[in-house]
């Protein structure tokens, strides 16, 4: 009993622990608390499912119905915590009517539920629940509308499982596109982490729904099975509160910085319309001046002092590059690091020529470097030394 209570119980605590983390966070920002409010919906799920799985019938026949809300707006949910991410700076209260099918399909079994005699509710929860042999032939018109309520409910799911990451994938990339081409660091605002945990969600209901199939009562006398179903649903649930806790900055700030860029605009007078000749003077610009050795770099910052808009920077680089402001940027950084290493300075570390080169912390160093060059820079440092070396024999040998 103690181990099933254990796992029964152990999501429903993950949800609890985020939940009251979330809210208590001091950063916590719009997507945070509508972080925590999606894991207190989500409680109530794991709820339902440990009086499930511990048998208590009574309750577990009042939660379902419950359940029911909770499940189908789970995912719709969500989906509208990544457009909090990423597109909308406040609630639209108009986005309510994604729980319409969660709303209607509990009303509909609660409906059922009330008008049930107890010989007839505890038939639906024996046979169709908990998969017990029928003591009758003859099912009950209300027993069967329960039964097509399941029915009607996995359509719904899977549904809702395919559109949310659909749509929410295309949510993050457009964001993340929008940073790269505003950003020329984009540590603490990228969402690509984000796009995983869509496909962790997506398991983790392609694992409910063979839980489905199998029934129920296939892993409450199956502890092993039970207890994988019970730390993968608690893994995934601790991903998403850990990931959307470090998630601090949003489309609020995007927003916030454009428009400062916008008002120095407005005070920089007129701009300049004309983009022919721009990919010289961005070049000029960034190499000459060394622009790219600040962290911060942003496109408004060349958009202000070239006097043009940034949709032409953006838009010139796109085109005439191929590539976007964060990894011309970054190439400029990458050049300028590899130039260091090979000037075999001994006081130089890692973390110096990385942050001489304009980027924002040596895990970045690493990651972009390897993207750009196929190997480490410590690989990179040592293969330009050994280089340098045989030069300097050549050098004494000629002589």
């Amino acid at each position: 009993m103690l181990f099933t209570s254990l796992f029964a119980l152990m999501p429903m605590f993950v949800c609890l622990f985020w939940g009251i983390l979330l809210l208590a966070d001091k950063r916590r920002n719009l997507p945070k608390s509508y972080l925590a409010f999606f894991m207190f919906v989500t409680l109530v799920n794991y709820f339902t499912h440990a009086a499930f799985f511990l048998h208590e019938i009574k309750l577990f026949a009042f939660m379902d119905n419950v359940w029911v809300f909770t499940s189908l707006a789970s995912y719709p949910l969500y989906y509208y915590y990544i457009r909090l991410l990423t597109r909308d700076t406040k609630v639209n209260w108009k986005w309510l009517v994604i729980l319409l099918p969660a709303f209607l399909t509990s009303l509909f079994s609660f409906t059922l539920y009330f008008m049930m005699s107890q010989e007839e509710l505890e038939l639906f929860i024996y046979q169709s629940m908990y998969h017990q042999p029928a003591l009758t032939t003859e099912v009950p018109l209300l027993v069967r509308l329960q039964v097509m309520r399941t029915n009607i409910f996995k359509w719904i799911f899977a549904i809702q499982v395919v559109l949310v990451l659909i749509y929410g994938t295309r949510l993050i990339s457009l964001y993340n596109k929008k940073l790269t081409d505003f950003y020329s660091n984009k540590t603490g605002r990228d969402l690509s982490i984000f796009k995983m945990l869509l496909l962790a969600l997506f398991f983790s209901s392609l694992i409910s729904g063979i839980s489905n199939l199998l029934g129920k009562d296939f892993f409450i006398n199956r502890k092993l099975p039970f207890a994988v179903i019970s730390l993968l649903h608690s893994t995934f649930l601790f991903w998403i509160g850990y990931v959307g806790s470090y998630q601090n900055l949003t489309i609020s700030d995007f927003k916030r910085d454009v428009a400062k860029y916008k008002k120095q605009m407005k005070l920089g007078g007129p701009v300049q319309k004309k983009e022919s000749g721009l990919m010289e003077d961005l070049n000029a610009l960034v190499k000459g001046n060394q622009l790219f050795t600040n962290p911060d770099l942003q496109v408004s910052d060349l958009a202000l002092r070239l006097k043009t808009n940034r949709s032409y920077i953006s838009r010139t680089i796109n085109q005439d590059m191929d590539t976007n402001f964060c990894d011309w940027i970054n190439a400029f950084r990458v050049n300028h690091a590899k130039e260091l290493m090979k000037s075999s300075a001994p006081e130089l570390t890692m973390e110096s020529i990385a942050e001489q080169s304009g980027f924002s912390n040596i895990s970045t160093f690493y990651r972009v470097f390897k993207k750009h060059e196929k190997c480490t820079p410590g690989k990179y440092m040592s293969l330009a030394s050994k280089h340098g070396v045989e030069q300097e024999a050549d050098s004494t040998l000629t002589r």
